[in-house]
């Protein structure tokens, strides 16, 4: 399937579809106590990133979900991954403003006021809807994702979720994370976007979806401008095409173009995120990224990106 190259796809000349080398979380060790905390961990994204921090030797996690039998099962085996990780498993909607406010002062006093990673994952997408018979089969040739603002029913669970509750995460941590109480050196909050940000097509993904994701990047982007001065770094990550809960049914046959273009590791991001907040990356923050580029490449970058100020939004006139 191809993209304008506006999308950022190939914006370095290799890209990967799974973790490796530098990006590998083994490889990205932190150097001293290390706490993150990972919303909608319960399932595919989330879950997975956070069994990357806890291979990178993350000290501390803080794990959220809407159900707490999912945080059990991660809990487990983030144990087993890493015996000595301190893990809080915390039920929270991400959509709820107190229970957000709840989670930020709960991990405060679990980790002692330290604090370097916020990783705001949670986010959905709206409804299928179906048409046909009542025959499975037939029910699964013919649903499809909304169309359009008419069809798209399910708009403001999406944007509660996606956009409001990204909102409020930035909201309740960022003062943990700026806190003079937080002896982290790191300080950053990162934001799971989507290349579908870049796409004004509701014929290829919904409406909210895309809007949610857009503003997304843009609010990593106010966070850099208002708080870099006080040393945080803000991130929006594209965490590449994935089979997730999420995206597992967009595909009605085999060889369509969902089935055809999710096809990166689900382990990929976490990888990538353990890469990128192994130190301070400045000449990231308020930036979209993509975790399919090469680290090595985009390095080598650093000069390009910071003076033509790239990986941003902006309208051509």
């Amino acid at each position: 399937m191809d993209f304008p190259s506006h999308f950022g796809l190939t914006f370095t000349p290799t890209i990967h579809t799974h973790a490796e080398g530098p990006t590998l979380p083994e490889n990205n060790k932190p150097s001293s106590s290390f706490v993150v905390v990972v919303t909608g961990a319960g399932k595919g994204l989330g879950y997975h990133i956070s069994l990357a921090y806890a291979r990178a030797g993350a000290t501390g996690i803080c794990i959220t979900s809407r159900t707490q039998s999912d945080l059990d099962a991660l809990s487990k085996e983030l144990r087993s991954i890493n015996p000595k990780i301190d893990v809080l498993a915390e039920a929270c909607d991400a959509s709820n403003p107190d229970a957000v406010k709840s989670l930020a002062e709960t991990v405060a006093r679990k980790f002692s006021g330290q604090l370097d990673v916020v990783i705001a994952n949670a986010g959905v997408i709206s409804k299928y809807i179906t048409h046909g018979s009542d025959n499975k089969t037939d029910e699964q040739t013919n649903r499809r994702l909304p169309v359009g603002i008419i069809e798209d029913d399910d708009f403001k669970r999406v944007i509660d979720i996606n956009l409001l509750g990204s909102y409020y995460v930035a909201k309740y941590f960022t003062p943990a994370l700026l806190s003079k109480a937080n002896p982290s050196t790191l300080r950053a909050y990162i934001v799971i976007t989507s290349m579908a940000a870049h796409a004004a097509q509701s014929s290829f993904v919904p409406v909210a979806y895309n809007m949610s994701k857009l503003a997304n990047i843009r609010m990593a982007e106010h966070m850099h401008n208002d708080h870099s001065q006080d040393g945080l770094l803000a991130f929006a990550v594209h965490p590449g095409a994935v089979l997730t809960p999420q995206t597992e049914f967009h595909s009605t046959k085999e060889g369509d173009s969902w089935d055809a273009l999710l096809t990166d590791d689900i382990g990929l991001c976490g990888g990538f995120l353990t890469w990128l907040t192994k130190e301070r990356r400045e000449w990231l923050s308020g930036r979209y990224l993509a975790a399919a580029w090469d680290v090595d490449e985009l390095e080598t970058m650093q000069s390009e990106i910071m003076e033509h100020d790239k990986l941003k939004f902006t309208m051509v006139v």
